[in-house]
Order: C-alpha cells, then structure tokens, then sequence
C-alpha cells in the first residue's frame, strides 16, 4: 500500500462547515453546485482573516474592508471541481483554502474539501483582479500579493511576466 499525502498539509486556512439537509438531493448526497458554494465560503474567510493577519488592530470588517484595503477586489474567471467521494446532510466538513499561483491580473486558489481526512472534492479556481471604480481587469495588487505570501505556509508561485 503505497503512502498518501495528508491532505490538510501546506493550509494555514481551514474551516469547518456542516452539511445542512437542504444542500443535498434525492440520493441524499450533496448536489455539485454547492461544492462551488462552499469553495466560495472557504474564500471569504481566507479574506478575512488575511485582513485581519495584515491589520491586526482593524476590525473584523471584512465586507468592503478588502476592497479598501487591498485597492482592488476579484472576479471568478475559471473554476474547475474534481468530484471524489460525496458529502451527506449533516456532514461536518473542513474546507481548506490557500492560494498557490499569482500572475499579472490573476491568482489560482486551491480548496481541498474533507470530511475528517477524507479528500471529499478539489476546487481550483482562477480570479482575476480588477477596479472596481472602473471595473476593469487591472494588475495584481503589489500590497495584496505582499499580505497573502506573508500569510501562506506555502509561498504562492509567482508567473514570469514581461512588463
């Protein structure tokens, strides 16, 4: 039997979340959609505690406190979910959460959902950085990038860009 990695390691960020009855289908597993929803709830509070780990005395005003923090705010350009086992209603999942790649306009997240150390689901998603005033694709935040390497376990890989 060959050894497997633990998947938990190399993520500063995991949170839990349970399975509520109404996020699974008639077979009684979780439907696909919310393995996007909860990717997305891990990313919330990766960005909140990466405000509060770069601000340590703000407060945990996350909501808009990004934006202004970080001059800027992200868009989901791609997402790609590796299905493995299903979660069920009730289920007490860890959804883990760090970011492994930044480019000039995007950065690549990866969750990893578990179910105690079970690897339930991959997300990798890619989002692109834009202004919101403008709402325009615009540079990685040089201040954002600086708070996440910071954060990381894993220092995030950076794409050769011609400037």
């Amino acid at each position: 039997m060959t050894e497997q990695n633990n998947p938990r390691d190399g993520f500063r960020l995991i949170t839990p979340l349970r399975v509520r009855y109404a996020e699974c289908d008639l077979q009684g597993i979780v439907f696909n959609a919310h393995y996007m929803a909860f990717a997305d709830i891990g990313l919330t509070e990766y960005m909140r505690a990466l405000v509060a780990a770069d601000r340590p005395q703000g407060k945990d005003d996350m909501m808009g406190t990004f934006t202004r923090h970080f001059g800027g705010d992200n868009w989901v350009r791609h997402a790609d979910v590796d299905f493995r086992a299903p979660a069920k209603a009730d289920d007490l999942l860890d959804i883990a959460v760090r970011i492994t790649r930044f480019g000039k306009t995007s950065y690549a997240l990866l969750v990893h959902i578990l179910r105690g150390e079970e690897l339930l689901n991959v997300v990798k998603l890619t989002y692109v950085w834009f202004d919101p005033e403008t709402e325009q694709v615009s540079p990685v935040s040089a201040k954002f990038i600086e708070a996440v390497s910071n954060f990381e376990l894993i220092r995030p890989e950076r794409a050769v860009v011609n400037v």
